[in-house]
């Protein structure tokens, strides 16, 4: 049975754990993120779980959903607030793949959080989904068909970054500042 690490960056905690081909969790952790760390010091910690799990099991792939706006075909960070310095620019996707050599594929955490509504949740079997979530930061996401609906500039439905009142919806509204 195929086996995957999976890994959800957030701006508070990382959680990660592996997978087996049916969704079915082997093993799981929850470590905070120490985001202010910055992105290099949380992506060395993102490679010391994948190394745990390698070390322990034979792993067929590595998905990582993440905070910030993300490149996905290219699985890189092409914006992150300050909340997560030096964080905007890296290829989480390159880097992976080229420290472990585990084909790896990059999203964005409330793109994935909205696959998982269409797929098994309350989105299920609609032909367009709107995802939000309010947590560290507040996301927006918007599936369509069953693929997520990327825009432009890989920036649809980024809610949390609107200007609102000399700054922004998620410093205003996340469940971070309460």
């Amino acid at each position: 049975m195929k086996e995957y690490v999976c890994i959800d960056i957030g701006g508070t905690a990382i959680k990660a754990g592996v997978l087996d081909e049916n969704a079915r969790i082997i093993e799981q952790l929850n470590i905070p993120t120490e985001a202010m760390q910055g992105g290099s010091y949380v992506l060395a910690r993102v490679k010391k779980i994948i190394e745990r799990y390698i070390v322990l099991r034979k792993i067929t792939g590595i998905c990582i959903s993440t905070t910030g706006m993300v490149d996905a075909a290219q699985g890189s960070i092409i914006y992150a607030n300050e909340n997560m310095p030096g964080y905007m620019g890296i290829n989480l996707k390159k880097e992976i793949e080229r420290t472990f050599g585990i084909l790896c594929e990059v999203e964005n955490d409330v793109n994935c959080a909205g696959l998982a509504e269409y797929r098994s949740g309350a989105a299920k079997g609609s032909h367009v989904a709107l995802i939000l979530t309010i947590g560290t930061g507040i996301g927006g996401s918007i599936i369509m068909d069953g693929e997520v609906y990327h825009g432009f500039s890989n920036s649809a439905c980024e809610v949390g970054y609107m200007h609102m009142n000399d700054s922004d919806f998620q410093t205003l509204g996340a469940a971070s500042i309460l």
